[in-house]
């Protein structure tokens, strides 16, 4: 695999073509690199766990990285953040279509705050990526079985917690 030791396992006979896919879509040589790293890891994976070329699916990939944040992994990318490795994949015919998924209640919530950044406030569409994925973050760690939406509890301390914790996470101008 271009950049690494490791077998990639099932996808092997894609690496290259993913490779020269996402430079030609324009991304750096670095993050290049990271994103192969992720193909083989899902590879290696599918190995293990008997997943064949041509069925992998996104339940798979959930269930990919749901092994991976079990396992202790630090960098664990989302479902989201393979959506690249998801449309080469589908084009080169290793996925089928996407298949239809019920919306958890976060992101059904989620989406109706996006709705309402764009239509009542009117906001530039990075900065409702940033606050959708902002409260996609804060709803999905309180989440629990008793309350699926994460809001049960939910008081003006739980938000300073958050966003206090989210200022160490990013760089001042962010934190602004």
């Amino acid at each position: 695999m271009s950049g690494t030791r490791r077998r990639p396992g099932r996808l092997g006979p894609f690496v290259e073509g993913y490779r020269v896919w996402l430079l030609e879509s324009g991304y750096t040589p670095q993050t290049v690199r990271g994103m192969l790293k992720d193909l083989g890891s899902l590879g290696r994976w599918m190995d293990a766990e008997g997943v064949e070329v041509g069925a992998l699916t996104v339940a798979a990939i959930e269930s990919f990285l749901a092994d991976r944040r079990a396992a202790g992994r630090l960098r664990v990318p989302t479902v989201r953040a393979l959506r690249s490795m998801q449309t080469y994949l589908r084009e080169v015919g290793v996925m089928g279509a996407e298949e239809p998924r019920a919306q958890s209640p976060v992101e059904a919530l989620v989406g109706e705050y996006r709705e309402w950044l764009i239509a009542d406030r009117g906001l530039a569409a990075m900065t409702v990526l940033r606050y959708e994925t902002l409260a996609r973050r804060f709803l999905t760690a309180r989440v629990s079985p008793s309350d699926e939406l994460g809001v049960a509890d939910l008081d003006g301390a739980a938000g300073s917690r958050f966003l206090l914790g989210e200022c160490g996470r990013v760089c001042l101008g962010s934190a602004k």
